[in-house]
C-alpha cells in the first residue's frame, strides 16, 4: 500500500510539473555519439541523414558508419522501456548474449556470491562476470560490493536516467580496452546534449503481491555559448518477494512419479489427502522436511523385516521406528518402535513456525538513490575541459532462517514433552543487509590537433577517473562461545538445562539460563534468550580504482580506398581492495558460519595501445569496400608482469546488401585482487562429497585410487562416518593471467529489393580461455592426489587425512586447502543471429520486428589431468535462448509485444533421474528436466506534446517458473531452480508517466 501511495503521489508531481513547464524550453534531444560535440553548437533537431565520424564501441577510431568487424548488439533505452525494463541490470541480464547462463541478481538472497548480497553482475556468454568489462562512454567502471570477493562491476551503480543506449561488443576486446574484456565489452552510452528536462515515474504491482517496483527519475540539461551541463537523479525501490507469497516456494518436495506413468509417488498426508512436503531419500529412511514446521526434520526407518505393505503411495506406519531428529542427514542414536498414532503425535511436537519460513526473501528488497552531473567548457574553438560526478547509494537486505541445534541430554528432567531421543531444532531469523556507497569522478581535456602534412582530422582526449566503493554489511549471528555455553550445559548429566558461564570468552557477558525443551515446544526462544544468542556484526569493504588515460586518433595518410586511420594511447591505473570482516568472524567466534580474515591488496598497471583502420579496396566488382583493422596492447602489472594482446579483423562489403566480417584476436585477464589476496575463509564439507576412498572396494573407482587408499590402510568398506572436513579458501599468490584466443566469422544481409527493409546478421564465435583462474574444488583436489601413482601429485600436499590408529576421526579428511589457482581451460562455441524488419502497413501504420537468437554448441571446462566438464544443456545453462519484439506505431500510439524464450534443459545426463525407494527396491522418477520456457510482455504508449504515458503487463500469461527436483548441480528455492532466466514474480502491471519540459 505504501508503494502504491508513493506512486500516486509521484504521478501528481509529474502532472504539476507539466503545468509549470507548459511554457518551458525546447524538448530534450539526444544523440548516439559517444563523444560530446563542441558546446557552442546546438544539437540538430532531427537530421537522420547527417553523417558524422562516430566512435564505435570496440574501436577508438572515428568512422562514418556502423559497419565494423565486431558484431555490436545495441539496446536503446526506448526499446527497453517499452518492455517495462527500467533497471539496467534487468535490461542486460535478459539479453540474448547473457541469458544462456545464470546471472547473479536479487534472486540469490542468502547465497554466497562474489560481490556480496544484493549485487547484480553480468556474465557475457556465461564466461564469468570477472571476464566482462563494463564501460560508461568508453571509460572503465570500477567494481563495487561487499565482503572480500569484490571484483566485478555492480550493475546497480548505473542509474537508468543516464542510459541512452547500450552497446555490447560480443568479441574479446582486451587489445582495445585492456584486462577483463575476455568475453566482451558492454558500453553504456549516456544521454547528452540535453536542452531542457525530463521527469519519469514508473510503478509495478504484481498480481499476487510481492516484488513491486517504484522508480522516479529525472534529468535536466542546458547548452550555452561556451559550455553545457546535464544532471540526473534516480530513486529505485523494489519490495521483497517472500517465500510465503508464492506456492512454488512453499516446500522443497521433489516431484516424483512411478517410472513409466504419470502417477505421483509422493507420500500423502492422511489429514488432507495431499502430497506431504517431504523428500524421498535414497537410503532406507524418510526425511520429513516440513517448511511449516520451521525446518525441523523427523526421520523414520522401517524395522528389520518390515514391508511397505501397499506399495509406493501407501503410508504403512506400523512396524516403523522413529529414529529422532536429523542433524545434517546423519541418523542419531537410539530407536523406539512407534505406532502410527504415536508418530503423528511425535511429529506434532515439532515447533510450528511457518512465519520464519514464509518471511524469507526469495528476491532481496532493494533501495537505490543516484545523482549525477556532467559538464564541459570550451577553452577555445578547438579545446574543451569536461568533468562528471556520479553518486549511487544502495541498500539491500535478506531475511534468512537458520537452525539452532540443541545437543541436550534426553534424560533431562526438563524433557516434559517426552522426546525419546531429541536433538531440539529451534529455527531463528538470521538476517543480512548491505549498504554500498559508490562514487565516480571524471575530469579531462579533449580537442583537435592541428593538421600537419597528411596527418589530418586528429583529435586528443586525456582524462582521469576515480571510482570508490565504500560499503558496510551486517549479519545476524550467534557467537560460538555463547552457543557452546548453552549447548554443552547438561549434555553429560541429568541436571536442568541452563548456561555454562565458564564457556563465555567475551568480557562482561553474563549467561542467560535456557530450557531448550520448552523452546522446542514453544517453537522459539524467549526474548531474553534471543538477546543473549543473537548478535549483529558489521564489516566494511573499500574498493578504490584510480586511473589516467590519454589517446589521440586521426588520419595518417590518404590511401586509394580512403584515409588510413590510427589511434595510440596510454593507460595508468591503480586499484586496491580492503575488506575488514566483523571481529567475531575474523576470530572464528561464530556458530554455524564460516570464518574469514581481512582481505587486503593492491596493484598498479601501465599500458600502451595502438590501432589501425586500413581501407584496402574500394569500388571493385564484388568488393564494394574492404577494410582491415589491427590493434595491439602491451600491459605491465605490478603483481605478475608483462602481457601483450592483439586483434585483427576485416569488414568486406561485397555488395550493397551483402557483407562478410570476422575477427581473430587474443585477450587476457589479470587475476582479480580478491583472487590474489582473499584471506582464508573456512567452511565445512561432508566426507561423502569429497573422499574417493569411501567404499572404494565397491564404488567403481579406478585401480590407482583403490591401490592408494589400500596403501594407507583404509578399509575397502570405509563408510566415511566422520565429522565434516574443514575447507580453507584463500587467494593464490602465484597466479598467472588468463589468456584467450577468440574468433568470430559473420555475414550481414541488408536486402532492399521491392522496398524490403530488412537487416539480418549471423555470427559464429569461439572462445578458448587458458590458465583459467578458479577454485579447483575439494573433491577434485583429493581425487587428483589419489589418482596419481604412489600419491606423488602436488595436490597431495593440499589436504590432511587422519591415519592415526584408534583416533576418533581415523581415516577422515580433516582439512582441505582450496585456494584460487590456474587450473582450467574453457572452450566456448556458438552462433548468434539478429534480425530487424521494418514495413509500413497502409499509410498510417509502421511495423518493426526485432529478434535476437543465440545457440551455444560447446561450453567445456578442461581441468588439470585432462578431465572435461561439459554442463551445456543442464538446468541454468540452456543451449538456446532468444527474443522477438513486435512494435506497431501509428501517430502518437505505440503497441509493443515482447517474447523471450529459454531453451529446454535437463540434468538427466549428469545425475540419475530414478532412485531406489527405501528398502523395497522399488524406484521413483525425479523431475530433472525443464521444458522450453517462454514469457511475454505487452504495452501501449501514448505520446502527447511533451509527455507520454505507457501501460503494460509483464508476464502476460502469468507463466510460473519451471518445477524442478534437486539434482546436486543446480540450487533451487522451493520447487523451482535458482536461475535468473525464469520469472519468479508472475503477472505484473506497470505504468510509466514521462514529462518533458
Amino acid at each position: 500500500m505504501l508503494l502504491k501511495n508513493r506512486f500516486v503521489a509521484s504521478v501528481a508531481v509529474v502532472a504539476l510539473a507539466s503545468v509549470i513547464g507548459a511554457a518551458g524550453v525546447a524538448q530534450a534531444q539526444t544523440t548516439s555519439d559517444t563523444s560530446t560535440p563542441p558546446a557552442a553548437k546546438k544539437p540538430p533537431k532531427d537530421d537522420s541523414t547527417a553523417v558524422e565520424g562516430l566512435v564505435i564501441t570496440g574501436s577508438r577510431i572515428k568512422k562514418t558508419n556502423y559497419n565494423s568487424p565486431e558484431p555490436i548488439t545495441q539496446i536503446t533505452a526506448e526499446q527497453a522501456a517499452l518492455t517495462g525494463a527500467v533497471d539496467t541490470a534487468q535490461i542486460l541480464q535478459l539479453s540474448s548474449v547473457a541469458a544462456n547462463n545464470v546471472q547473479i541478481n536479487n534472486n540469490f538472497s542468502g547465497f554466497v556470491v562474489n560481490g556480496g548480497g544484493g549485487v547484480n553482475t553480468l556474465s557475457l556468454r556465461g564466461l564469468g562476470a570477472q571476464r566482462t568489462l563494463i564501460l560508461i562512454d568508453g571509460q572503465r567502471l570500477g567494481p563495487a560490493g561487499t565482503s572480500g570477493a569484490v571484483g566485478a562491476v555492480d550493475l546497480n551503480v548505473i542509474p537508468a536516467s543516464l542510459v541512452d543506449r547500450i552497446d555490447i561488443d560480443n568479441t574479446g576486446a582486451s587489445s582495445i580496452y585492456g584486462s577483463d574484456a575476455v568475453a566482451g565489452v558492454v558500453n553504456i552510452i549516456t544521454k547528452k546534449n540535453l536542452d531542457g528536462g525530463n521527469i519519469q515515474v514508473h510503478g509495478e504491482a504484481s498480481q499476487q503481491g510481492g516484488g513491486d517496483v517504484f522508480q522516479v527519475n529525472g534529468n535536466f540539461g542546458h547548452t550555452f555559448d561556451r559550455g553545457y551541463f546535464t544532471s540526473a537523479f534516480d530513486y529505485y525501490e523494489q519490495d521483497a518477494l517472500q517465500y510465503g507469497q508464492r506456492s512454488y516456494f512453499s516446500c522443497n518436495k521433489d516431484l516424483t512419479t512411478i517410472p513409466g506413468t504419470d502417477t505421483g509417488a509422493d507420500l500423502t498426508d492422511p489429514a488432507t489427502g495431499k502430497p506431504k512436503c517431504q523428500n524421498l531419500d535414497v537410503t532406507p529412511s524418510i526425511i520429513d522436511f516440513e517448511p511449516s514446521s520451521g525446518f525441523a526434520e523427523l526421520i523414520y526407518r522401517p524395522n528389520a523385516g518390515s514391508t511397505l505393505g501397499g506399495g509406493i503411495t501407501n503410508q504403512d506406519f506400523p512396524g516403523w521406528q522413529a529414529v529422532g531428529l536429523n542433524n545434517g542427514n546423519q541418523l542419531l542414536t537410539a530407536t523406539v518402535p512407534l505406532t502410527q498414532a504415536q508418530i503423528l503425535a511425535s511429529a506434532a511436537l515439532i515447533p510450528t513456525t511457518p512465519n520464519l519460513y514464509d518471511r524469507q526473501t526469495a528476491v532481496s528488497p532493494d533501495k537505490r538513490f543516484s545523482f549525477s552531473v556532467q559538464g564541459g567548457l570550451d577553452l577555445s574553438p578547438h579545446n574543451q575541459v569536461y568533468g562528471s560526478f556520479m553518486f549511487n547509494d544502495r541498500q539491500s537486505s535478506q531475511n534468512l532462517t537458520a537452525q539452532f541445534f540443541g545437543l541436550a541430554n534426553h534424560t533431562n528432567p526438563q524433557n516434559t514433552a517426552g522426546f525419546s531421543n531429541p536433538e531440539p531444532v529451534i529455527p531463528e531469523a538470521e538476517d543480512a543487509s548491505q549498504h554500498v556507497d559508490y562514487y565516480r569522478f571524471v575530469a579531462g581535456i579533449k580537442g583537435d590537433v592541428p593538421s600537419f602534412a597528411s596527418f589530418t582530422n586528429w583529435t586528443y582526449n586525456v582524462f582521469g577517473q576515480a571510482s570508490i566503493s565504500d560499503a558496510t554489511y551486517a549479519q545476524t549471528y550467534t557467537p560460538l562461545d555463547r552457543a557452546n555455553a548453552v549447548l554443552n550445559y547438561g549434555a553429560g548429566s541429568p541436571g536442568p538445562v541452563g548456561c555454562d558461564q565458564s564457556a563465555i570468552t567475551e568480557p562482561g557477558v553474563s549467561c542467560v539460563p535456557f530450557n531448550l525443551y520448552s523452546d522446542v515446544e514453544r517453537g522459539g526462544f524467549t526474548p531474553a534468550e534471543k538477546n543473549f544468542l543473537l548478535q549483529t556484526a558489521t564489516g566494511r569493504t573499500l574498493y578504490q580504482q584510480y586511473y589516467v588515460e590519454g589517446s589521440t586518433s586521426g588520419d595518417l595518410l590518404q590511401l586509394p580506398a580512403g584515409p588510413l586511420g590510427a589511434s595510440v594511447g596510454f593507460h595508468l591505473r591503480s586499484e586496491s581492495l580492503d575488506d575488514k570482516p566483523p571481529a567475531d568472524f575474523a576470530d572464528g567466534n561464530v556458530y554455524n558460519f564460516s570464518t574469514e580474515g581481512e582481505t587486503k591488496g593492491s596493484e598498479t598497471v601501465q599500458e600502451v595501445f595502438g590501432e589501425l583502420n586500413i581501407p584496402a579496396i574500394k569500388g571493385l566488382p564484388f568488393i564494394q569496400d574492404l577494410t582491415f583493422e589491427l590493434s595491439g596492447r602491451v600491459s605491465n602489472y605490478s603483481n605478475y608482469g608483462r602481457n601483450e594482446t592483439y586483434k585483427a579483423g576485416f569488414d568486406w562489403v561485397m555488395t550493397d546488401w551483402l557483407t562478410f566480417r570476422g575477427t581473430y584476436g587474443t585477450a587476457f585477464r589479470a587475476p582479480a585482487l580478491f583472487e590474489q589476496f582473499l584471506a582464508n575463509q573456512s567452511g565445512f564439507l561432508g566426507q561423502m562429497s569429497i573422499d574417493p576412498c569411501i567404499n572404494y572396494g565397491s564404488s567403481g573407482v579406478n585401480a590407482t585410487i583403490q591401490a592408494n587408499c589400500k596403501a594407507q590402510g583404509i578399509p575397502a568398506n570405509y563408510g566415511g562416518n566422520n565429522p565434516s572436513a574443514q575447507e580453507f579458501t584463500g587467494g593464490g599468490r602465484n597466479l598467472k593471467p588468463e589468456t584467450s584466443i577468440n574468433n568470430t566469422l559473420g555475414i550481414v544481409l541488408q536486402p532492399k529489393w521491392f522496398g524490403l527493409n530488412l537487416k539480418a546478421s549471423v555470427t559464429y564465435y569461439t572462445f578458448d580461455i587458458k590458465n583459467q583462474i578458479q577454485q579447483f574444488g575439494a573433491a577434485n583436489i583429493i581425487t587428483q592426489c589419489y589418482d596419481s601413482p604412489g600419491l606423488t601429485s602436488p595436490f597431495c600436499g593440499l589436504f590432511t587425512r587422519d591415519l592415526t590408529a584408534g583416533s576418533p576421526t581415523q581415516n577422515a579428511i580433516l582439512t582441505v586447502n582450496n585456494d584460487y589457482v590456474n587450473v582450467a581451460e574453457q572452450f566456448d562455441q556458438g552462433l548468434d543471429a539478429e534480425i530487424t524488419y521494418v514495413t509500413h502497413i497502409g499509410d498510417d501504420y509502421k511495423l518493426t520486428v526485432d529478434s535476437n537468437l543465440a545457440w551455444t554448441f560447446y561450453n567445456n571446462t578442461i581441468l588439470l589431468g585432462g578431465s572435461v566438464n561439459n554442463f551445456l544443456g543442464q538446468v541454468g545453462e540452456p543451449a538456446f535462448n532468444g527474443n522477438i519484439n513486435f512494435r506497431l506505431d501509428k501517430g502518437p500510439w505505440t503497441l509493443n509485444y515482447y517474447l523471450y524464450a529459454i531453451g529446454k534443459s535437463s540434468d538427466n545426463d549428469f545425475v540419475p533421474n530414478e532412485i531406489n525407494y527405501f528398502a523395497s527396491g522399488e524406484t521413483v522418477a525425479l523431475n530433472h528436466q525443464v521444458p522450453l520456457y517462454t514469457n511475454s510482455d505487452i504495452s501501449v504508449r501514448r505520446k502527447f506534446d511533451k509527455a507520454s504515458v505507457t501501460v503494460g503487463i509483464k508476464n502476460l500469461y502469468d507463466t510460473p517458473p519451471p518445477y524442478y527436483s534437486t539434482s546436486g548441480f543446480q540450487n533451487r528455492i522451493g520447487q523451482t531452480p535458482l536461475a535468473s532466466q525464469y520469472d519468479w514474480i508472475g503477472r505484473t502491471f506497470y505504468l510509466t508517466v514521462n514529462k518533458q519540459f
